[in-house]
């Protein structure tokens, strides 16, 4: 995969801009030192390991069985109306659709706060209802499960035509009768990213195979945590929410069962794990998405942001080709695998019951979601993509490496997580009750809460008073 470079000018005003909180002049050096070691040497034994480890996690099982799923009669579709209707909740699918697609839209977008309002509104009367419509996966399975959307099939797209794609971006996409609803153009495996000059100065090592046994149960998070913050102002997450996913993603039994709220035991261990953060001030305390945990991203006091692809690359700001102002730390980062294989985020297409574009509406998913040149093209722009043949065979290419991420390729990493991800027991109210659970958990750690006991059924009260159950 071809990649544009960082010109060696951004390199070097990365490690003279960077904060270095966690070091000094000579931590600069040396972590300039390894990235350029990074960008120009590897080994052909590290090559092998590389791609025998992409093999293993790329086994028959990743591939879509589509029997799994129950598929409709195929519709023969055209368009009733000439003007095709788009509501999103960002810029982005415009822009795909700008860059991939021939059929011409009217693009409304909304914000992540007001989307679900809107689209509510529209659904329920139909006036102005858009064709297409995007949803983050915090609430997609809101609609996916509902009569206000269709199912595939009826778009004319046979299950034959997802046969690349991950399995659980479509486990996500159904509706209680296992009928798929929406596509999705990305995956969104999630590994750790950590900055280099961060764990050369308080671990020893900056190269991720070195790095890697830090991260690979929580109970090495845990000790890696302590001796993080034996440097002076150094932090191994800067927000506790930073590793909510990765625990969540690692229970065995949904929210709700038996319609009764169910706290799987991992849960209970994240409420141990984030006090004792907490309590030995091994974290910075701050909230996801707040300035302080952004400023944290390049100011070279945190080790590690867990998250996928469009984490570094648009929130961290780390792929310059993708950011107007890029992170001034961009190059200076590696990514690990994280304790627990899990996803975060995703955004899925979905047509309302109101579509009168059939035609244009399949074509803007196909070209979007299974086009495989398309889907190559934004691999190649570091979008992890929806298609398992084209991340693996990058996953598999030796000669690929990010500039931003220090001439790594993290595909490897990343492969073993999504094809390890289940999303089976998923269910349209899982964002809200997330949220149930992060006010519960911050007022247990803060001590006003007392005991574990007490939090989860604090959490039990709040999931049933809501009507979430």
């Amino acid at each position: 995969m071809k990649t544009k470079k960082i010109i060696a000018l951004m390199l070097s005003l990365a490690m003279v801009l960077g904060v270095a909180a966690c070091g000094g002049d000579d931590a600069v050096e040396e972590t300039t030192a390894a990235t350029d070691a990074a960008e120009t040497e590897a080994t052909e034994s590290d090559a092998t390991e590389e791609t025998d480890a992409v093999e293993e996690t790329t086994a028959a099982d990743a591939t879509v069985d589509a029997s799994e799923y129950n598929e409709l009669a195929i519709a023969d579709v055209t368009d009733e109306d000439d003007e095709v209707v788009v509501y999103g909740f960002n810029e982005e699918v415009k822009g795909l659709i700008e860059s991939y697609s021939d059929v011409e839209v009217r693009y409304e977008q909304q914000t992540s706060d007001t989307i679900q309002s809107v689209l509510d509104n529209v659904l329920a009367s139909g006036e102005d209802a858009p064709d297409l419509f995007a949803c983050d996966a915090d609430y997609a399975r809101k609609y996916m499960n509902s009569n206000n959307t269709l199912a595939i099939n009826d778009l004319g797209i046979a299950y034959s035509e997802l046969s690349e794609m991950y399995n659980y971006t479509l486990q996500f996409a159904t509706d209680d009768d296992n009928v798929i609803k929406g596509l999705a153009w990305q995956a969104c495996p999630c590994g750790v990213f950590y900055n280099r000059t961060v764990a050369q100065n308080t671990l020893g090592v900056s190269e991720p195979e070195d790095v890697a046994p830090y991260f690979e149960s929580w109970d090495a998070f845990l000790e890696t945590a302590r001796t993080v913050a034996e440097t002076d102002g150094c932090a191994i997450i800067s927000s506790t929410g930073d590793i909510f996913r990765s625990i969540l993603n690692s229970r065995t039994q949904g929210w709700i069962v038996d319609g009764e709220v169910y706290i799987d035991p991992v849960m209970e261990d994240y409420f141990d794990l984030a006090k004792t953060l907490k309590d030995e001030g091994l974290t910075h305390e701050t909230s996801q998405w707040s300035d302080a945990w952004v400023a944290d991203m390049s100011n070279e006091t945190v080790l590690s942001y867990w998250g996928p692809m469009w984490l570094a690359r648009f929130s961290m700001a780390l792929d310059p080709s993708a950011n107007d102002v890029p992170n001034v730390t961009s190059g200076d980062w590696g990514i690990v695998a994280a304790p627990g294989d899990y996803y975060w985020g995703g955004t899925w297409l979905m047509a309302s019951k109101y579509c009168n574009s059939k035609a244009s509406v399949a074509q803007i998913m196909r070209d979007i979601c299974i086009d495989v040149d398309n889907l190559q093209t934004m691999a190649n722009n570091g979008e992890f993509v929806n298609n398992i043949s084209i991340m693996t065979a990058i996953g598999n290419d030796s000669s690929f490496a990010l500039d931003w991420l220090g001439g790594q390729n993290p595909i490897p990493v990343l492969l073993d997580a999504a094809t390890q991800i289940d999303n089976s027991i998923i269910t349209e109210n899982d964002g809200a009750i997330n949220d149930q659970l992060d006010v519960v958990v911050t007022a247990y750690i803060n001590g006003d809460i007392a005991s574990v006991a007490d939090a989860e059924a604090a959490f039990v009260a709040a999931v049933e008073d809501a009507g979430l159950v």
